[in-house]
C-alpha cells in the first residue's frame, strides 16, 4: 500500500510539471494566430509545424498524465462511494479520448491539410478546413471539457463526503473545474477564446496536483488518528 502512495505521489508530481509545459507551449504557438484570418492560420502552421506539433503533443499528454492522476485518487477516496467514482472515470476517460483524438487529428491532419491549403488555395478547400476547425473546437471545446468539467465535479463531492481531506482544496477544486467548464461556454462566446481557456485550466492544475500530494502524503495518518480516537 506505502508502494502504491509512493507511486501516486511521483505520478502526481509529474503530472504538474507537464501541465506547466503544456501551459507554456500553448502560451507561445497555439494561442498566436487563433484569430487570423485562414490563409495567415495556414501560414503559421506551415511555418511552425515542429512547434506546433510539440505543443499539441504536450497536451496530450498532459490529459493522459491526469487520467493517471485521477485512477491514483479513485484508489485513496472513501470507497463506500466507489460506484459512483467508476462512473466519474468513465465519463472522465470519454473526455481525454475525445480530446487525444483532437490532439492527434490537429499534430497528423492539420499540417498537411496547411500546406496543401498553401499550395492551392481553393475556396473548396478553405471550406473543407473550416468545417474541420469547427468539428476539432466543439470536440474539444464543448464535448471533452465539459466531460472532464462534470467528472472532476463528481470527484470533488466524493472528496467532501470522504474524512480528513482538507476543505481548502476541495474548495480549490470546486474553482479548477469551474474553469474548465467554462473553457466549454467560452468555445460558444468565442472559439478564440478556447486555447487561452485550456491553457488557464492546466496552470490550475499545476497546484493541484501537488496540493493533491500534500493531501494523500496526510491523509494515511489523520485516518490512522481518527481511527485510533473512535477505538
Amino acid at each position: 500500500m506505502e508502494e502504491n502512495r509512493s507511486w501516486a505521489i511521483w505520478l502526481i508530481r509529474g503530472t504538474a510539471a507537464i501541465n506547466l509545459t503544456a501551459v507554456v507551449l500553448t502560451l507561445l504557438f497555439l494561442t498566436r494566430g487563433s484569430a487570423d484570418s485562414l490563409g495567415e492560420r495556414m501560414y503559421y502552421i506551415s511555418s511552425n509545424e515542429t512547434a506546433v506539433i510539440w505543443s499539441w503533443g504536450s497536451n496530450l499528454l498532459a490529459v493522459l498524465a491526469m487520467t493517471g492522476v485521477l485512477v491514483a485518487l479513485f484508489q485513496v477516496l472513501d470507497p463506500e462511494y466507489r460506484l459512483v467514482l467508476q462512473m466519474a472515470l468513465c465519463i472522465w476517460v470519454i473526455g481525454a479520448v475525445s480530446w487525444i483524438l483532437h490532439d492527434l487529428i490537429q499534430m497528423i491532419y492539420m499540417p498537411a491539410l496547411s500546406q496543401l491549403f498553401l499550395e492551392v488555395p481553393t475556396q473548396q478547400l478553405a471550406g473543407h478546413i473550416m468545417e474541420w476547425e469547427n468539428l476539432l473546437g466543439r470536440l474539444l471545446g464543448l464535448f471533452a471539457c465539459s466531460c472532464l468539467a462534470v467528472s472532476g465535479y463528481i470527484f470533488t463531492a466524493v472528496m467532501y463526503r470522504t474524512d480528513n481531506i482538507s476543505n481548502g482544496f476541495i474548495r480549490y477544486s470546486l474553482i479548477v473545474w469551474s474553469v474548465v467548464l467554462l473553457s466549454a461556454f467560452s468555445f460558444r462566446w468565442s472559439p478564440v477564446l478556447l486555447p487561452w481557456m485550456t491553457a488557464c485550466s492546466l496552470l490550475l492544475l499545476v497546484p493541484w496536483s501537488w496540493w493533491l500530494t500534500d493531501e494523500l502524503v496526510r491523509l494515511p495518518a489523520a485516518r490512522k488518528r481518527v481511527a485510533a480516537a473512535r477505538g
